[in-house]
């Protein structure tokens, strides 16, 4: 296949494309909410009916919107959606949605009342999926630090709960992240396997959110690459 190059697309979209991609754009809509208020809490109350503790159960219930939600809109984004409009207007009214339930009737069952990650997540998602699109005309380039992000990272917390029974950074999670995005990353290329291993190392450090750092790290090596090598990319898809 041909390397992705950089080529700055200021048309976003036309109706056509809107159209084309409403119903399933509406459809991810619901699967979100379903994901976001139902499974996730079923989760959760699975996890503490068989004696996990608030704080372990509650991170697993996050995890599993990271990974349901978020990663297989991802996806379904990147091997269908003709435009980027709708995913990020989608992102941005889950994160308002998101920061306004911490104030009123908050969902604990993923909701950290000593942070907002599942704010950030939404945003940093819908700004890697459009800025990739603007670069380049294609997804790709987005949607892979999205995918290390809610996969990567997911599949890390899941281990660290299960293995380490509380939320800690952790080289056997690092070390599942790595696997779960190189896997992603391989499918772009030289440059997707130096995002992978920069997104993994990132999560790693700990002092950031790392719904922010996993996707803009991540996204800023693909960026540079596409600019000053832009041989070292292919299309995702």
């Amino acid at each position: 296949m041909a390397p992705l190059m950089l080529s700055v697309d200021l048309q976003i979209a036309d109706s056509a494309e809107v159209l084309h991609d409403l119903p399933v754009w509406l459809a991810l809509d619901a699967w979100v909410a379903l994901v976001t208020l139902v499974v996730s809490r079923k989760a959760f109350e699975a996890l503490r009916a068989r004696g996990w503790d608030e704080a372990r159960a509650r991170y697993v219930g996050r995890k599993a919107v990271h990974i349901l939600g978020g990663g297989a809109v991802a996806a379904v984004v990147l091997a269908y959606f003709r435009e980027p409009l709708l995913p990020l207007l989608s992102s941005l009214a889950i994160a308002g949605y998101v920061y306004a339930r911490h104030g009123s009737k908050p969902m604990y069952w993923f909701q950290d009342p000593s942070n907002k990650y599942d704010v950030t997540f939404p945003l940093t998602w819908g700004a890697v999926m459009f800025a990739g699109w603007v670069l380049t005309g294609s997804f790709a380039v987005g949607a892979a630090p999205a995918l290390y992000m809610a996969l990567g990272d997911g599949v890390t917390g899941l281990v660290r709960a299960v293995r380490r029974g509380r939320r800690e950074k952790s080289w056997d999670g690092t070390i599942a992240m790595l696997a779960v995005s190189l896997a992603i990353g391989a499918g772009l290329g030289v440059a997707g396997l130096a995002s992978a291993v920069a997104a993994s190392l990132v999560e790693r450090w700990g002092a950031v959110d790392d719904n922010v750092t996993v996707p803009l790290v991540s996204f800023a090596v693909l960026a540079a690459s596409l600019a000053l090598a832009p041989w070292s990319l292919r299309p995702l898809a």
